[in-house]
């Protein structure tokens, strides 16, 4: 029987319910073969003015990884969007709704290039108890917490409904 192989990327800032649901879908697929890109300090700044260091989000995925699932993940920095996508064959690619298109350019670009497409498996938003997508963008900005509890108990107006998660 072939080993599957799963690959996920984020900034993971903070690891939220969110990445968790990714997560858990990479090793359903993939059992112990996960590949997970975390965005680089450079690559995470660009998005976000604060960021905590790649080095603990790194070690804070690992943690969760170990207690949850009682091993750890392969770690690779990833310093554009496709990180070793292109390169590197998966079985599977996870990602959410907002990702997907990201998915797709990494397939067309794998394609020219003669290497088989990795399946997209999209994982529908964790949604927030006000019933939009938990994001890190709407954590940091204080309006829910990481398990998208409203904070305070007081629904807070974004601009677009949503925003980006990462």
């Amino acid at each position: 029987m072939k080993v599957m192989k799963a690959a996920l990327g984020g900034t993971f800032d903070p690891l939220h319910a969110g990445h968790k649901k990714l997560i858990e879908k990479a090793v359903e697929l993939a059992g112990r073969n996960v590949v997970i890109g975390v965005t680089s300090d450079e690559m995470a700044r660009r998005r976000f003015r604060t960021v905590m260091p790649y080095r603990i989000r790194v070690e804070n995925l690992k943690r969760y990884f170990l207690k949850k699932y009682g091993f750890q993940p392969v770690v690779e920095k990833i310093e554009d969007a496709f990180g070793k996508a292109i390169e590197e064959d998966y079985d599977y690619i996870v990602v959410s709704p907002e990702t997907e298109k990201v998915a797709r350019k990494i397939n067309e670009v794998r394609k020219k290039a003669g290497k088989k497409e990795i399946k997209i498996v999209v994982v529908d938003w964790f949604f927030a108890d006000d019933g939009k997508p938990l994001s890190a963008t709407r954590i940091k900005k204080g309006e829910v917490n990481r398990y998208g509890e409203i904070i305070g108990g007081v629904e807070v107006e974004s601009s677009s409904g949503f925003e980006e998660s990462s």
